[in-house]
């Protein structure tokens, strides 16, 4: 159960960062299109590394891959936090994506080969909780060390560093001849639908679209907020609370297994985030978006969930998962410029949220299109 500290605690590192350095660019002044080049190439690095981990990555050197990715994003991090020049902040943030990938492509394969035949929804359930909580750990705390200076920051992050290179080097691993989730297929109960490939491309379309709402918000937000006088602990508190509202939702996903492989759960997911993302837009008030943001968790929650186990429950696992990872780069790469480009056209910062819906909207018919075109000859139930 321990090593499930390490997600929580990466993406912990990993938000804490990213938020100091984004509430930094808009208290400095810098440009929506500069937040976007800090954001967007860090996706970039992820995208492109995590493919490559999909096709490198084996039980020989998952531990190592996972050793070297704690050790360089920390070494990373503190780089985006203490360098002063906007060239330095963007290449250490581009290191960042690069060791962020191995560690996250990493750990999936290894949680799969740590997990027993049967115990594939249990281990995603836990792996969701542990790093959504870990998000929003890092969000929360890093309004409240912002105030306190680089200095402590960097500190926090050399000591989540260290905590995590002792929960790897001390975990016993399972015997590498044991049966484990890496090679079974995991049907479900009686009352779920059977396993279907296809749906492997439809969980990639999910993550792809998960990042693409995402994304602009956590990276975007922090900065027209700061612009609006909002403090940094204050606009924080949503990102955190739509990261914890997904981690549970991701957690009850283990006693939901039987929603899986349908198409009811796609469309009343997606319509219920198109909605909220709909409200914002026509009401862009701190209230409304907070309440909104907040809620955008349980869809993201069960959206995690679904791609993970789709891409880890069939085929080529690895190849899947680094599939997976490009995507959720992709899919953030191309949400953070879609949406700065019809910001800085419109001058509407708001129409962020009415881009992100009707992508959302699209997608979910490209969705159903698929499940119900490419379908099994025994039908999936909805």
């Amino acid at each position: 159960m321990k090593i499930y500290f390490c997600p929580a605690l990466m993406d912990a590192l990993v938000f804490l960062v990213m938020f100091a350095v984004m509430y930094r660019a808009g208290e400095q002044g810098m440009s929506i299109t500069q937040c976007a080049w800090l954001a967007c190439l860090f996706q970039l690095t992820y995208m492109l590394t995590s493919l490559a981990a999909g096709f490198l990555l084996s039980r020989r050197n998952t531990r190592f891959v996972m050793l070297a990715g704690i050790v360089l994003c920390t070494l990373s991090g503190v780089t985006c936090l203490m360098a002063e020049e906007y060239l330095l902040i963007l290449t250490a943030f581009g290191g960042l994506g690069v060791f962020m990938a191995c560690f996250f492509n990493a750990f999936q394969a290894f949680m799969r080969m740590e997990s027993a035949p049967g115990d594939l929804k249990r281990s995603i359930g836990l792996y969701t909780l542990a790093w959504s909580s870990g998000s929003a750990a890092g969000i929360l705390s890093s309004g409240f060390f912002y105030q306190l200076g680089f200095v402590m920051l960097s500190a926090l992050i050399v000591l989540v560093g260290v905590v995590m290179l002792v929960v790897v080097l001390t975990h016993k691993p399972r015997p590498a001849d044991a049966p484990s989730a890496d090679e079974h297929v995991e049907s479900g109960s009686g009352k779920a639908p059977p396993v279907d490939p296809i749906y492997v491309w439809i969980g990639w379309l999910m993550i792809f679209m998960a990042m693409f709402v995402q994304r602009p918000v956590h990276s975007f937000f922090p900065a027209i907020s700061a612009k609006a006088g909002v403090s940094a602990f204050v606009t924080g508190l949503p990102l955190c609370l739509q990261m914890l509202v997904q981690a549970a939702v991701g957690l009850t996903m283990i006693r939901w297994r039987h929603l899986l492989y349908r198409r009811t759960p796609l469309w009343m997911t997606h319509g219920g985030a198109a909605v909220l993302l709909l409200v914002m837009w026509r009401w862009p008030t701190f209230p409304v978006c907070f309440v909104g943001i907040s809620l955008l968790g349980a869809y993201a929650g069960f959206i995690y969930f679904c791609s993970v186990y789709y891409a880890s429950n069939s085929g080529r696992r690895s190849l899947n998962i680094g599939v997976n990872e490009f995507l959720v780069g992709l899919g953030s790469f191309a949400g953070l410029f879609i949406t700065e480009w019809f910001m800085k056209r419109t001058g509407n910062d708001a129409n962020m949220y009415l881009v992100i819906a009707v992508a959302l909207l699209v997608s979910l018919a490209a969705q159903l299109a698929i499940a119900s075109r490419f379908r099994r000859a025994d039908p999936i139930r909805a």
